[in-house]
C-alpha cells in the first residue's frame, strides 16, 4: 500500500522559483466534514433531516436572468474575450454542446463559436446569496443556515419538520420563496445527514427536488465513488487502485486499509459512504480575521489613471465590505500581477482602524508607488487587496488635528446604493 499514494503527488520544480512572486489563491469557502465534525454522541439515522441548496448554473442563470436576449442562448460567465481567461460556469444550452467549468475560453469557442461570454460580477452574485440567506430566516434560526459556497447552503430543518414527508413540504416551500426573491430556480436534495444531502442535490438538476431517505440508500451505492463529498480525481483514482469504485464498494471497505492509505481520512470517507456523517451546520467561529478582493482585468493596462482607477474600485469593494461587517482595518496588503505573470505585494499598517475609502485608497497608492511601474511593454492584470487587523467599528470618529477631512456618512451611501444600484451616488475624487 505504501506505493499507491507517491506515485500521485504532483512534482515541484523549485528551479527559477525565487524570482517568481508568490501566486494568490482565492480559497474555497467549503470544506467536506473533518473527524472532528463528527459527533460520536448523535445517532446517525435518528429525526436528523437536513436539506441542501444548489442554484443552476448560478452565475449563467443570475446573467440570463438580468438580460432577456441571453436566455435561451449558450452563455458562460468568466471573461469577455478569447485571449485569455476560463470559463467559470456555463448556461444549461452551453452545457449541452460539451461548454464545461474550468474550461479555458478559447477551447470553449472552439466547441462553440457563437458561445456568449460575459464577465463574472462577484459583488451582484453574493448579494444575491445573502438575500436569499435572510430570506431563510422564515423558515428556520439564522443557526440552522450554512453558507456553503456563494450558490450552495445547507439547512438543519430538524427543529421543524417531524419526517421526511414534512422535510419535503419544507422544500418546495423553499423552491417557492426563491423564485418570489430572485426569480432563479435551484436544485433540492433532502436527506438524514449533510453528505447524502449534497449528493441528493445532483439526481435531478435543473429545478430537481430528491428526497433520500434510508430505503433509499441504493440510490447512493450505485454512483461512482467520485461522486462522492470530498473526493476528487487524485483520491479516487488512489481508490481504484484498492479495486474501489462505487460508494457501496468505499462503504463495505477496511477500514484498516482506508486508514493505512488516507490516514483519519479513510475513517472519514467510509463513514461518509455509509450514511454515517453526524456532522452539523458549520458556523465561521470568530470574527473574520481578512477581508481580500482580486481582480483580474479584461484588458491589461499600463497608464496611470487606469490602475489608479481600479485600485480605487477594489479599495471601495473592500470597504463596503468592512462596513458590512460592520469592522475596521488597520493594516492591508496590496498585489499586483504583470502579464509577465509575477507578482509585486506589500502590505503596511494605517495610522488608525478605519473602513474609510479615502484613507485605505490612501494607502494603497503609497504601496503601489513602491511597485515596478507598468509602462506599454510591461502591462497590469490582476490587482488585489486583502484587510487584516480587523476590528468592531465602534462608529466613534477623531477628527485630524492638521488635516481637514470632513466625515463621510459611507454607511448611508452603502444603503442607497444597495437599494438603488451601484450608479445611484459615488464619493468625488477631492472629497473630504
Amino acid at each position: 500500500m505504501d506505493t499507491v499514494s507517491s506515485s500521485f503527488f504532483i512534482p515541484r520544480k523549485e528551479q527559477g522559483y525565487s524570482d517568481i512572486f508568490k501566486r494568490v489563491r482565492m480559497m474555497p469557502l467549503y470544506s467536506f466534514p473533518h473527524y472532528k465534525d463528527l459527533k460520536p454522541h448523535i445517532n446517525h439515522e435518528k429525526n436528523r433531516f437536513f436539506i441542501h441548496l444548489d442554484f443552476d448554473a448560478f452565475y449563467a442563470q443570475v446573467e440570463q436572468r438580468d438580460n432577456p436576449s441571453l436566455r435561451g442562448k449558450p452563455v458562460s460567465v468568466g471573461s469577455t474575450t478569447g485571449e485569455k481567461g476560463i470559463v467559470m460556469t456555463a448556461s444549461y444550452e452551453a452545457r449541452a454542446l460539451g461548454i464545461d467549468t474550468a474550461m479555458s475560453l478559447w477551447q470553449a469557442k472552439k466547441i462553440c463559436p457563437k458561445l456568449i461570454s460575459v464577465p463574472c460580477y462577484g459583488p451582484k452574485y453574493e448579494g444575491i446569496m445573502l438575500n436569499l440567506i435572510r430570506g431563510l430566516r422564515c423558515f428556520v434560526p439564522e443557526d440552522c443556515i450554512e453558507m456553503y459556497s456563494i450558490d450552495e447552503c445547507f439547512i438543519d430543518v430538524t427543529p421543524v419538520v417531524r419526517d421526511f414527508g414534512q422535510a419535503k413540504e419544507l422544500a418546495m416551500a423553499i423552491k417557492q420563496k426563491v423564485s418570489d426573491l430572485e426569480d432563479l430556480t435551484c436544485s433540492l436534495g433532502v436527506s438524514w445527514n449533510k453528505t447524502y444531502t449534497k449528493m441528493a442535490t445532483k439526481f435531478e438538476k435543473p429545478d430537481g427536488l430528491t428526497v433520500i431517505t434510508p430505503a433509499d440508500r441504493h440510490k447512493i451505492y450505485e454512483l461512482p465513488v467520485k461522486k462522492m463529498w470530498g473526493i476528487g480525481t487524485r483520491i479516487s483514482r488512489r481508490l481504484g487502485v484498492m479495486n474501489i469504485f462505487t460508494i457501496g464498494e468505499l462503504a463495505s471497505a477496511s477500514e484498516l486499509a482506508l486508514c493505512r492509505e488516507f490516514g483519519v481520512n479513510g475513517t472519514v470517507f467510509r463513514r461518509l459512504a455509509r450514511g454515517e456523517d453526524t456532522s452539523g451546520i458549520i458556523h465561521t467561529r470568530g470574527r473574520e480575521k481578512s477581508l481580500n478582493h482580486h481582480h483580474t482585468l479584461t484588458h491589461n493596462v499600463w497608464k496611470y489613471e487606469d490602475i489608479e482607477s481600479e485600485i480605487r474600485r477594489i479599495t471601495e469593494y473592500i470597504c463596503r465590505k468592512l462596513r458590512s461587517k460592520e469592522l475596521v482595518t488597520r493594516s492591508l496588503y496590496l498585489v499586483i500581477r504583470y502579464d509577465n505573470l509575477r507578482y509585486a505585494g506589500d502590505d503596511t499598517k494605517l495610522d488608525t482602524a478605519t473602513n474609510d475609502d479615502r484613507e485605505i485608497f490612501k494607502a494603497a497608492m503609497n504601496i503601489f508607488v513602491k511597485f515596478p511601474r507598468p509602462c506599454e511593454s510591461l502591462r497590469a492584470r490582476m490587482f488585489g487587496m486583502t484587510v487584516f487587523d480587523l476590528h468592531e467599528d465602534l462608529h466613534r470618529y477623531t477628527p485630524s488635528l492638521f488635516g481637514n477631512n470632513v466625515r463621510l456618512p459611507y454607511y448611508e451611501l452603502d444603503k442607497l446604493k444597495y437599494k438603488y444600484g451601484e450608479g445611484i451616488i459615488r464619493v468625488g475624487l477631492n472629497a473630504g
